[in-house]
């Protein structure tokens, strides 16, 4: 195993987190729907301009992690990334049982185990309650980013029925 570098706080602006724009969800539940951009103003001599913004960091990361998840395996091949989502999203419809909880489960795993930004996942733990809603089951995640001294926790929402 080769030894990793000391931890600090360079890991908020780390070039392994990358750079991309700042995507702005309207539901803040974990669900990461209704994308847009975000923009931010900036005053000029000839009024107010606006621009995209961007994000670097832990934040990108987390951000690139979501959309690896919410992308279906296969949808970016022809961009040339084949290898790119996951398979989860193949079980819309399916019935609500343990079996297909579990494959939940393992495809958005296959799916972080391609996310070279993520170092470990400590915790994986789907929250089920049938008395709640029957066809919804969430996905905890605890993950270790690569040089990030604080883990990143993550609830990835999932419906058998297609929608939240």
């Amino acid at each position: 195993m080769t030894p990793r570098p000391p931890r600090n706080a360079a890991f908020l602006t780390s070039p392994m987190f990358g750079r991309d724009l700042r995507a702005n969800y309207a539901s803040h539940d974990g669900r990461h729907e209704n994308l847009d951009l975000e923009s931010d103003s900036e005053a000029t001599l000839y009024g107010l301009r606006r621009g995209l913004e961007t994000i670097t960091g832990v934040d990108n990361a987390v951000q690139a992690i979501v959309h690896r998840i919410k992308t279906r395996l296969g949808e970016l091949s022809d961009l040339g990334h084949p290898d790119y989502g996951s398979r989860h999203h193949e079980l819309i419809g399916q019935p609500n049982t343990v079996h297909n909880r579990n494959l939940v489960k393992l495809y958005i795993l296959q799916a972080l185990a391609r996310e070279p930004r993520i170092e470990e996942v400590t915790l994986a733990k789907l929250d089920f309650d049938p008395l709640r809603d029957r066809d919804k089951v969430n996905l905890i995640l605890t993950l270790q980013l690569i040089d990030s001294p604080v883990p990143a926790n993550l609830v990835i929402p999932f419906s058998f029925g297609g929608s939240l």
